[in-house]
């Protein structure tokens, strides 16, 4: 597979899911059905059912979501290892980042869903003892959208998905306020389908609980360059990630300074999203317009990003 083009695999996050996810992989390919398998035994939770029969009120629980995405990221991985595509660098977004440790060995996958199922049991506890949600800014870049928080100090930034879509996190009441005001300037806030301010302040709680469970978990160097969230740099070392995963829970997910990092590091690359639809493909295609972009979901996309790869 020498004349593979180089490319990078970026793995998506919490609200990629949806019923059927990952099917024809699972359905047809052992090792990916073995994936769904696995989590199960290590999470105790129906991840199979909910995954193929939803409803989608379950699917979409932050509890079942984490580690349903994360399962299927890792399905849609060893379906396109099985084709003899092997990644330059990775990356993902916020939840994905444990999917990327995966892929570059940093994690086993049992360790992966251990993990991912705490993070998803301490960010549920933690919200839900406040009334905290995330919205999109769209149509303003990072440094329009930051003087505008100045009178708005319970909200603070949590992704910078684009040039033109920045996630604000903060108490609903406060991002109903925000919204309101934007809309006197006629910019759109969106509130999104999550149940608390995540990437902000409000989850320090939840990464002093999140960094006990990752100080059990063995954690090695990456075979595979790995982008990290909290800085948007290449990690450094298997410390650096810890570190990471920890500033993770409240600090901004950094998806621009990674995509353009990730193509000033290695020029000429590709990129390809490695999980359920194609929220970071999109994302990508408005942060760099000229570079090449191909998602794999499904036996179709695999196959056509194959075509282009190889």
């Amino acid at each position: 597979m020498d004349k593979v083009k180089k490319f990078s695999a970026v793995f998506p996050g919490q609200a990629s899911q949806y019923i059927g996810m990952g099917r024809e992989f699972i359905e047809d390919i052992p090792e990916c059905a073995d994936v769904i398998k696995k989590g199960e035994d290590i999470t105790a939770l129906p991840l199979m059912t909910k995954i193929m029969q939803g409803p989608m009120e379950e699917l979409t629980r932050t509890l079942i979501c984490q580690p349903a995405v994360f399962a299927v990221n890792l399905v849609c991985w060893y379906a396109m290892r099985k084709k003899g595509l092997y990644p330059f660098s990775v990356a993902g977004h916020s939840l994905g980042e444990y999917s990327a440790l995966v892929a570059s060995e940093v994690i086993s996958i049992e360790d992966g869903f251990y993990l991912v199922k705490r993070r998803a049991e301490i960010m549920d506890e933690i919200s839900s003892n406040m009334n905290g949600g995330l919205m999109a800014v769209i149509g303003l870049p990072l440094q329009e959208v930051e003087p505008l928080l100045d009178g708005y100090k319970g909200i603070s930034v949590a992704n910078i998905n684009s040039y033109k879509q920045i996630v604000v996190g903060g108490n609903i009441e406060d991002l109903e306020n925000f919204a309101s005001f934007l809309k006197t300037r006629k910019t759109k806030g969106v509130m999104l389908k999550v149940s608390g301010a995540f990437h902000t302040s409000f989850m320090k709680e939840a990464s002093s609980l999140l960094a006990a469970e990752i100080e059990k978990i063995t954690f090695k160097n990456p075979v595979i360059p790995v982008y990290l969230n909290f800085s948007g740099e290449k990690a450094k070392d298997k410390e650096e990630i810890k570190k990471g995963l920890i500033q993770q829970m409240y600090s901004p997910v950094r998806w621009v300074d990674i995509v353009e990092n990730i193509n000033k590091d290695e020029r000429n690359i590709i990129f390809v999203e490695v999980g359920p639809k194609t929220v970071l493909k999109k994302l990508i295609e408005g942060i760099l317009s000229e570079v090449k972009v191909f998602n794999i979901e499904d036996k179709a996309s695999l196959d056509n990003t194959y075509k282009e790869l190889a």
